[in-house]
């Protein structure tokens, strides 16, 4: 039989790490098309357009703050920032 040998994990820690603030919630793509009545691609081009909040990314993921949503909606659904050449 061989041995198998495992090493000791450091907790990872970063210094530009923020800590989230409390009574944030963030909701994932699905629940966003959801509140939308959208395709979940759709979310993602509108994001990156910038036709709606973009999120916050979390490694590979992307996450909406609820109340970012929310307000979006109520407000009408601005434009968030203008994406392109400026004539």
């Amino acid at each position: 039989m061989t041995e198998t040998k495992t090493a000791a994990v450091e907790p990872i820690s970063s210094t530009n790490a923020r800590p989230m603030p409390p009574g944030r919630v963030l909701i994932d793509v699905r629940t966003v098309a959801a509140k939308y009545g959208a395709d979940e691609r759709s979310i993602f081009r509108w994001a990156d357009a910038g036709k709606i909040p973009f999120g916050v990314k979390l490694g590979s993921l992307r996450r909406w703050d609820v109340s970012d949503i929310d307000a979006h909606i109520a407000a009408g659904c601005p434009r968030i920032r203008q994406v392109g050449r400026v004539s």
